[in-house]
């Protein structure tokens, strides 16, 4: 079954549909639809299920044909898809404890599926060297949904909270980030796919500078926590730029064509710069921090997915160019993008958060609409 083998026609579809959850929220509040707002809700529902959602489609797809192995089961799509609609469905009530058990599930589900493809028997090949973050990614997200439960009862430290929120909104996916871009940047430029990380004693020593990698991050969201508000974002941003400029060999632009690619090297770029900025400006840390979660991460997440959806649904021709959905998504996620950062230095600043949400809310439609029909299709 086509559903099977290539997952994401499942995944990226439901990971637009919960962002629309979490961003609307403040599209709804902007117009007056709506008389209250919660930042806890938008930044779980956009972490914990959109793009949580996208990594599971990516990752359910690429493992079983790195390794050579059987495609996922319909038992695990269905838990999984379950998981990531009780994340948000809980979110709405604010019910923390059942968004968290469900939120720390999806790793259990998602750890098991790849060790049994790269440690059984079966296994074609072992995973490559900067896979070695994904641990550490799942790490950050189940201690981190942890805390965020322990802030819940009374009695409990608020840095409990901030040291949760910390791990979950961007310790997992700058693991991710760097582990499966470790990966994906190659193959999207033209390159060669990474050898396994035991293949040399060379590879061998990347899974030690790696994992160095994994236990920075999570030190540097430590240290922020316990007040190092510059040093902390400071560090990330060169674990990152050092991990995917030059793990990944994202100091060079794309070498193949497509619109997709440049919106992903891009992105690589603005993950590390919202980083900085965040630490050399503490004053104005979150907007920042949104060139890390709109310029990187969500602008990573689609331009990855557009890479997996036309190499698989034999749409190559538009791989090599530039499909005007596309490139609607790439323009309309950097104006919202531009207005994010301009609300904090405004008088107007529900407004500005409104026309971000419409410029996401619309590029990410397109895009859907462009992506889906063929989603649906069987390709030979």
């Amino acid at each position: 079954m086509p559903w099977r083998r290539e997952p994401f026609r499942i995944f990226f579809p439901l990971g637009v549909l919960l962002a629309w959850l979490g961003i609307s929220h403040w599209l709804l509040y902007a117009i007056g639809a709506t008389t209250t707002y919660s930042c806890l809700f938008h930044g779980l529902v956009q972490m914990q299920a959109f793009m949580m959602a996208f990594a599971i489609g990516f990752l359910l797809t690429a493992l079983p044909r790195r390794t050579q192995t059987k495609p996922v089961s319909a038992g695990e799509i269905a838990a999984m898809a379950t998981a990531l609609i009780v994340v948000a469905g809980a979110a709405m009530v604010e019910w923390w404890m059942i968004v968290e058990a469900a939120y720390a599930a999806l790793f259990v589900l998602l750890l098991q599926f790849a060790i049994r493809r790269f440690l059984g028997r079966e296994a074609g090949r072992r995973p490559p060297a900067a896979f070695v973050l994904i641990p550490f990614g799942v790490a950050h997200g189940v201690g981190g949904a942890v805390l965020i439960v322990v802030s819940t009862l009374r009695g409990v430290p608020a840095w409990t909270m901030g040291l949760g929120r910390l791990c979950v909104e961007q310790g997992v996916f700058l693991c991710f980030a760097i582990g499966v871009g470790g990966l994906v940047l190659p193959l999207m430029s033209g390159g060669a796919p990474p050898p396994d990380l035991d293949a040399s004693p060379r590879e061998r020593r990347k899974v030690v500078v790696y994992g160095a990698a994994g236990a920075g991050i999570l030190l540097s969201l430590i240290l922020e926590q316990l007040g190092w508000a510059r040093g902390g974002p400071l560090v990330r941003a060169m674990v990152v730029t050092s991990g995917l400029g030059v793990g990944a060999a994202a100091w060079r632009k794309p070498a193949r064509p497509g619109v997709h690619r440049k919106l992903v090297w891009l992105s690589v770029w603005l993950m590390p710069i919202g980083l900085a900025v965040s630490g050399l400006w503490p004053d104005y840390r979150v907007p920042a921090l949104h060139i890390l979660f709109i310029g990187g991460f969500s602008l990573m997440a689609f331009g990855v997915a557009t890479h997996v959806a036309l190499s698989h649904l034999d749409m190559e021709q538009d791989a090599l160019g530039r499909p005007p959905a596309v490139v609607v998504l790439g323009v309309l996620f950097v104006i919202a993008l531009c207005a994010r950062l301009a609300a904090d230095m405004s008088a107007t600043y529900f407004v500005h958060l409104g026309w971000a949400a419409a410029a996401w809310l619309i590029g990410s439609a397109v895009w859907l609409g462009f992506l889906a029909p063929k989603f649906l299709r069987r390709v030979p």
